[in-house]
């Protein structure tokens, strides 16, 4: 049985979502770590543990991000993507949380 080399329209789709996901997940990482310098952030546990968890979140979600990539069948494909997703709205919220108690904090 040959393997067919091409992809399928949707496994293009989740190609392309994955790797915008990916962008995403590596623009957020690096304003993280431009956030960790602050010296707001250093000075409060709060922030320093939210800062973490964005951290250990959008990692996480582009690491994800990359495995779908790489994979092939359009079932995992789609799961990776759905979760990945769900990874980069939760580590936007938590950027958001830490923002907002910095800018009202």
């Amino acid at each position: 049985m040959s393997e067919v080399s091409e992809l399928t329209p949707h496994e293009a789709n989740y190609n392309l979502i994955a790797a915008a996901i990916a962008t995403a997940a590596a623009t957020m990482l690096t304003l993280l770590t431009t956030l960790g310098t602050v010296d707001i952030v250093s000075r409060s546990s709060l922030l320093k543990g939210l800062l973490e968890a964005e951290l250990l979140v959008i990692k996480f979600s582009l690491i994800v991000s990359v495995i779908a990539l790489l994979r092939r069948r359009q079932g995992e494909k789609r799961k990776l993507v759905l979760g990945t997703a769900f990874l980069l709205i939760f580590g936007t919220l938590l950027l958001w949380l830490s923002a907002t108690t910095i800018i009202f904090g």
